[in-house]
């Protein structure tokens, strides 16, 4: 007996100091536990992607199909066209391809509108089977997500940046360095389908009521957009593509250049028109048509009218406001120019490619307006210049004393440190906004 002690008090020795063992035991107790700490940490890395996706997916659904209602009212003769149409928008946005919609089966999609109150409410909810995650908390699976919109009714749509992706120019609204820009009652659109539609580099900043790509966004701060953008927004079109450009006769001065005081009549001003030296020139109300040349504010002079509106047409009619130069604009309020500042001819030739980086080498296909004026505080009324990059560099606010200052262009670029403030106090003044940019903007409110 005691020798048979003594051989398992040995053997038991020799299983406490063999390592080997140890480490497998605490390998066979331990595996589970990691393992389904990995697989709970997958878990949940999946389920917030997942609804990541979702939650886009449901916002672009509500954003789109209340739009529809303000394109089509209460005409439709069934609730249930506008829930196939969210329907269809929801698909679209969170599956990659048509085969992997039309396989899909554990997507729902519940759209209510409600054409009374304009708005739409779209829930998805997306079955998946985790591999722990539904043992620590039920509600993981199905994912469930919702978007409500709704039509912002008076609300005023102030900047829209219409140009495509080019090869190199990638965002129709592009903030740079120390620029700003305030649209806090207003909606900023650009129509850019690229990943980098809508883009803020440097301490650039942007506020506004709602701001939507129909691409990205890409933005190197933490508080670049406030609210967050909404990416992958349906396109839109240029609201302001039917309407028609003014008439005009012949040439009322050709290649002119003031360098003294005085009141200017409307007229065709063919080669251009240039503001030079201290000159103070006083605009009398009409329509002023600068054809085949630019118009150009420079040295200290200022540029001053009431009831002004400009038709740009022809080769190289762009206009450029230096930065020590004062101008203080406000558009018309009747007649067939009535809320446009600025017209820029849809007829003109144009090119949107260009290189960012090189902007004192643009090619001659590339229309360019530039406001680098320090002090340009009124500029009431609307800038149409969808074939044109606009271009606003100035060390200063900008548009802030008008009531009302609405964009749409091709690609409208700040640089430097100008402050451009978007004002949407329309009812204030009786120069009218034009029709397609009031009352057609859509919100989330949820």
């Amino acid at each position: 007996m005691k020798t048979n002690t003594i051989a398992e008090h040995i053997l038991f020795k020799s299983f406490i100091k063999d390592q080997r063992g140890n480490f497998a035991l605490v390998i066979a107790v331990c595996a589970p536990i990691l393992i389904g700490a990995v697989g709970l940490c997958l878990d949940y890395f999946l389920y917030f992607d997942q609804k990541s996706r979702l939650q886009q997916a449901a916002d672009i659904a509500a954003l789109a199909s209340v739009k529809e209602i303000s394109l089509a009212g209460t005409n439709f003769s069934k609730s249930n066209q506008l829930e196939e149409i969210s329907t269809s928008y929801a698909r679209a946005a969170y599956f990659k391809t048509p085969e992997e919609a039309a396989s899909d089966i554990n997507l729902s999609i519940n759209s209510q509108p409600d054409l009374g109150n304009s708005e739409v409410v779209v829930e998805l909810s997306y079955k998946w089977m985790p591999m722990f995650a539904q043992f620590f908390d039920a509600k993981v699976t199905p994912i469930v997500v919702s978007a409500k919109a709704k039509l912002a009714g008076d609300a005023l749509t102030c900047v829209i940046g219409l140009m495509p992706p080019q090869t190199l120019a990638k965002a129709s609204i592009h903030l740079d360095n120390n620029a700003v820009l305030k649209a806090d009652g207003c909606g900023v659109f650009s129509n850019s389908t690229s990943k980098y539609g809508l883009r803020a580099d440097g301490k650039a900043s942007m506020t506004a009521q709602s701001i939507c790509s129909a691409g990205g966004v890409l933005s190197f701060g933490k508080n670049s957009f406030i609210p967050t953008p909404i990416s992958d927004c349906p396109k839109i079109n240029d609201p302001l593509e039917d309407r028609s450009p003014p008439s005009y006769g012949n040439c009322t001065y050709t290649d002119l250049t003031i360098s003294t005081n005085m009141e200017l009549e409307p007229g065709v001003y063919c080669g251009g028109l240039k503001i030079i030296s201290n000159a103070s020139v006083a605009l009398k109300p009409g329509v002023f048509v600068i054809k085949d040349g630019p118009l150009i504010v420079t040295d200290t002079a200022s540029f001053i009218g009431k009831g002004v509106s400009f038709f740009l047409t022809g080769d190289k009619s762009i206009f450029e406001f230096h930065s020590d130069t004062t101008i203080d604009l406000a558009a018309m309020d009747s007649g067939g120019m009535a809320g446009l500042l600025f017209f820029e001819d849809r007829e003109v030739k144009y090119s949107f490619e260009f290189n960012p980086l090189f902007l004192k080498s643009f090619p001659s296909d590339v229309r360019m307006h530039k406001i680098s004026s320090n002090n340009a505080r009124n500029l009431l009324g609307t800038l149409y210049l969808p074939r044109s990059i606009l271009l606003i560099d100035a060390n200063a606010p900008v548009a802030d004393s008008s009531a009302y200052t609405a964009i749409v262009t091709g690609r409208l670029w700040l640089q430097k440190g100008p402050i451009l403030t978007l004002n949407s106090d329309y009812t204030k003044t009786t120069v009218p906004v034009p029709n397609g940019l009031v009352g057609v903007e859509s919100i989330l409110v949820q």
